[in-house]
């Protein structure tokens, strides 16, 4: 489970590279935010990688088997996420989900940034891959305040829904002002799309 789980790691980020291809600049924020991020994610999949390397290295009888790494076998062992890898123990990004569909779930964030670092800024942002949503969401007031050279703390957040359904990848242009945003979710209740409205959940759905 081990050997099968570091397979499937992503490869890491060049900080340095992206640096240089995204600079700190005054009219984009959420260049600061992607180097950030991909610090973040980084410093979770060193993490992962050493972690398996020395559970591998202690259960072939390399090294001695301590109490940590026997933990962290038994948690991949119930298909929980090892605590180094959590956001309350160790580094990781905040979730609930069984060790599988997180692996899933990291990929599909890592995928996320290497989208945004090969294709540019995005139009639309992926809410649910941030591993830190509060520097994203200062990052947007952070441009709207520079664009319209105003302070900071006079600009508030005001959200409107867009009805009509369709794929992030088809969002052609960036917002005017303010972001395009998705992968939020709701919880008790469903959306109307075709009125706008909250309404009743499914019976016996979440």
């Amino acid at each position: 489970m081990a050997q099968n789980i570091l397979h499937k790691i992503p490869k890491q980020f060049d900080i340095e590279l992206l640096s240089k291809q995204y600079p700190t600049s005054y009219e984009e924020s959420m260049n600061t935010v992607l180097v950030h991020e991909v610090g973040r994610y980084n410093t979770l999949l060193r993490t992962m990688i050493n972690d398996l390397k020395l559970f591998m290295d202690a259960n072939r009888g390399r090294i001695v088997m301590n109490e940590e790494l026997e933990k962290m076998g038994n948690k991949m062992t119930n298909n929980e996420v090892p605590l180094n890898w959590t956001e309350e123990y160790g580094c990781g990004f905040l979730s609930i989900k069984p060790l599988s569909n997180w692996m899933n779930d990291l990929s599909m964030r890592v995928e996320f940034l290497r989208k945004w670092e090969r294709n540019g800024t995005p139009y639309c942002f992926w809410m649910s891959g941030f591993f830190f949503p509060q520097a994203f969401l200062t990052g947007t007031k952070q441009n709207y305040a520079r664009k319209y050279k105003i302070s900071i703390d006079l600009v508030n957040y005001e959200f409107y829904f867009i009805n009509d359904k369709f794929e992030d990848d088809e969002i052609r242009d960036k917002a005017s002002d303010g972001c395009y945003i998705s992968g939020l979710y709701l919880e008790g209740c469903k959306y109307n799309f075709k009125d706008g409205i909250l309404i009743d959940s499914n019976p016996r759905e979440l």
